[in-house]
């Protein structure tokens, strides 16, 4: 028996092409990332040079006038009490709770008008 040195085989085209896409993707990549950086780095100087909020005067703003106090009367026979509050879309949604159950009356905070109750049926 002879012995035949081992030789290396041959590179394939297929093998290179493959290799060529890979750097073109590496090469790419990196230039995103120093592309990326830089924009990071840019962001961060214009914002200590020139802060946004000295930049616009502040705006005006019109005084606050107190709305005029109100009551309201709410439904609910002797034993009904307030059981929970709670913010319904611009609504302020009263729980009342009584012996039998209760109900949820709904009251416009601008006006004290009650704009609706929900309750079971019993």
């Amino acid at each position: 028996m002879q012995d035949t040195p081992i030789r290396p085989r041959p590179a394939r085209e297929a093998g290179a092409q493959n290799l060529r896409g890979l750097k073109a993707l590496v090469i790419g990549l990196g230039i995103l990332v120093v592309l990326g950086t830089a924009l990071v780095i840019g962001v961060v100087v214009k914002r200590i040079v020139a802060p946004e909020h000295a930049a616009a005067p502040p705006p005006a703003v019109a005084p606050r006038t107190a709305a005029p106090p109100f009551a309201t009367e709410l439904p609910g026979g002797a034993g009904s009490a307030i059981a929970g509050v709670a913010a319904a879309g611009g609504m302020v949604a009263i729980w009342l709770h009584d012996g039998q159950g209760g109900a949820v009356v709904f009251v416009d905070p601008r006006t004290g008008r009650i704009d609706g109750t929900a309750a079971p049926r019993h």
